[in-house]
């Protein structure tokens, strides 16, 4: 419960630092006083619902690959669900153990795989998310890579980026899912038993290899399409932003910093994230923010979506967090 009250608190602070700072900025009069081209802001929405449906395909993908069955229409619908639960339940029990505990509760004795899938989901996303900011980089221009915080966190993403390309190598491997490796995990006190299974659902990809290359290729290309859409946002807004080449280079530097389990959602570890780039390259640090508050906004579209699912099957849902509190007990 502390974590959390702290976790909200860091991003209610970071945000409100970002608007008094914009405000200061005189960024908010800019934004109404001045024009905005609203085809771009338009395109931006639709670049970020696609990257979002994209990313519940793969989420729907991986499913089937761990060997069980799932409708595509139920991942539409958790997956807005369960977008709209992190960003309102930032505790244990967020939006991706409600999507583990849905397919649990629809797959008795298939528990163990049902929450790998959504860890294997997340995993296979935040590597996609390095392969596009170590890819971004090898764009950086010299006065970019100059700047020392650029720098500091370009060893930290190839290292990162390789090390998660390796552990999804390792996945299709009998190194980890192999029947010695299930025997060794089940003699393990406590938790062998869950392990032995995950190993056990893990081999599932052996054979079907196809569905997390597939799924990969999507996450590739969810965070494409996002990294395209801020630039839309840039060219939207009345701000002076970025070329497409150094956008590509500093916005999945944000995606990755907003990607710490710091704060509910990444919620102002993005923004920040953003702001301090666009001053790299000679940029106002208050349009970054504004850039990426934007985005922000576009997403909660998103979480709209969730919250008219949650309404329409409320007695259900509220049935389901039940369960996901209880499985987040028992995973510690």
């Amino acid at each position: 419960m502390l974590i959390t009250v702290c976790k909200v608190a860091l991003a209610l602070g970071i945000v409100t630092y970002l608007l008094v700072k914009i405000q200061g900025d005189a960024g908010f009069s800019r934004l109404i006083s001045e024009p905005k081209d609203w085809s771009f802001l338009a395109l931006a929405l639709g670049m970020v619902l696609i990257s979002f449906s994209c990313s519940f395909v793969r989420w729907y993908l991986l499913v089937h690959g761990l060997g069980m069955q799932f409708l595509l229409s139920d991942a539409f619908r958790l997956g807005t669900l369960g977008f709209m639960l992190n960003q309102v339940m930032p505790g244990s029990v967020g939006g991706d153990l409600f999507k583990a505990a849905f397919i649990a509760h629809e797959q008795p004795g298939h528990r163990t795989e049902a929450v790998a899938s959504v860890f294997i989901d997340r995993f296979v996303g935040l590597v996609g998310m390095l392969v596009v900011a170590s890819v971004g980089l090898l764009f950086a221009s010299d006065s970019l890579r100059k700047s020392p915080l650029l720098s500091g966190v370009e060893a930290v993403v190839w290292t990162a980026m390789l090390v998660g390309v390796g552990m999804l190598l390792l996945m299709t491997s009998r190194l980890v899912s192999g029947e010695w490796m299930q025997n060794l995990l089940g003699k393990l006190p406590l938790v062998g038993h869950s392990l032995s299974q995950l190993s056990e659902g893990l081999a599932n990809f052996r054979s079907r290899r196809r569905y997390l290359v597939a799924a990969f290729c999507l996450a590739l290309t969810t965070h494409c399409l996002l990294v395209s859409a801020f630039w839309c946002i840039s060219r939207g807004l009345p701000i002076t932003g970025p070329t497409f080449q150094e956008n590509a280079t500093i916005v999945p530097m944000a995606l990755v910093a907003g990607a710490l389990p710091l704060t509910p959602g990444g919620l102002g570890l993005t923004e920040t994230g953003l702001a301090k780039l666009f001053g790299t390259i000679g940029l106002r640090e208050t349009d970054g923010a504004m850039v990426a508050l934007c985005y922000r906004a576009l997403t909660y579209v998103v979480a709209a979506l969730g919250a008219c699912y949650y309404l329409a099957a409320k007695k259900r849902i509220d049935k389901l967090l039940v369960e996901a509190e209880e499985l987040a007990e028992e995973i510690g």
